[in-house]
């Protein structure tokens, strides 16, 4: 019973980490959310305006029309067209954030964010299955967001709104990072067993209580003793939650990530976790105090029909 009181939380996260991080469905279903959170639209949107500001040289794109209206001007009109140049820049970046932020706060956002929710959690897979062939590698220590297919489709957007040089912005390849972490090798184990015995770890738990009620003498009191045992696995697992998440966003935040977008994150990863050791716990303990309560009363049926004779 101790046994498989203790194995009931590790079955618990097991399944979750199968479930999760398996399951390309259940991981988008997981995050896609995300899309509709201000703080992560904020993220995502300075992020992709940034990668597209360092990919398209505007002065290289503009100098030249400069240079031409000024050939034949005077020092003083040339300054002043100098200066327009700048602004016309300013103007154009000004341009291509409005335009990305209205993109990202958009309804369309959200299939494009699944999409690359579906290419992120491939290359996750790819790394905790050590094959070398996505961007997150136990070498890099690297966990993050592929924003690749967001600019694809910013580019698009930008396009239809008439800056034809956004056509120009090349192929993306960056990473919003979540965390850096040099413990993804231990990560990849984890997965490992994890994959391994998700499937038959919560059925050992469940026989192991089972055989440890019908072999105790006192099945009423070895039930009870069960349950508890249960409920206070569980209660474990969320005060372990409760403080491993101030751990975990601290690592978000050391990697440069906006504690509120790393909050969210964090609630969106374990709430599975939480929702099902939430609903163990209340079952053991109602187990626990109906099998006490019906204890109780059956002593007292006894009691009474030992002693009732003798009172007569």
């Amino acid at each position: 019973m101790v046994v498989g009181a203790i194995l009931a939380p590790i079955a618990l996260v097991s399944n979750w980490a199968v479930s999760e991080i398996t399951d390309t469905d259940a991981f988008v279903e997981t995050f896609a959310p995300l899309a509709e959170d201000p703080d992560v639209q904020l993220l995502v949107s300075t992020a992709v305006t940034e990668a597209i500001n360092e990919r398209v040289d505007l002065p290289a794109i503009t100098g030249p029309v400069f240079d031409g209206l000024g050939a034949d001007l005077g020092p003083l009109a040339s300054a002043g067209l100098g200066a327009l140049e700048g602004v016309v820049n300013n103007a154009i970046r000004q341009l291509v954030g409005s335009t990305v932020d209205r993109f990202v706060t958009s309804d369309v956002f959200a299939g494009v964010w699944e999409g690359a929710l579906r290419v992120t959690h491939g290359q996750m897979i790819a790394a905790l299955e050590s094959d070398g062939t996505g961007v997150l590698t136990a070498k890099d220590g690297i966990i993050g967001i592929q924003i690749g297919p967001i600019v694809e489709a910013a580019k698009t957007a930008l396009v239809e709104q008439g800056l034809t040089i956004a056509s120009s912005i090349p192929e993306v390849d960056r990473t919003i990072v979540v965390a850096k972490s040099e413990a993804l090798a231990q990560a990849q184990v984890v997965y490992a067993l994890s994959v391994g015995v998700a499937a038959w770890l919560p059925w050992v738990a469940l026989l192991l209580l089972i055989a440890g009620v019908l072999l105790a003498r006192t099945s009423v009191f070895s039930l009870v003793f069960s349950a508890a045992g249960v409920a206070i696995a569980m209660a474990i697992l969320l005060i372990g939650l409760a403080i491993g998440r101030s751990v975990v966003i601290a690592e978000f935040v050391a990697a440069d990530l906006p504690r509120n977008v790393a909050v969210v994150i964090f609630d969106r990863i374990v709430g599975g976790i939480y929702a099902g050791a939430v609903t163990i716990l209340v079952i053991a303990v109602v187990v626990a105090v109906a099998t006490w309560l019906f204890r109780r009363f059956e002593l007292g049926r006894r009691l009474r029909e030992r002693f009732a004779p003798a009172a007569t």
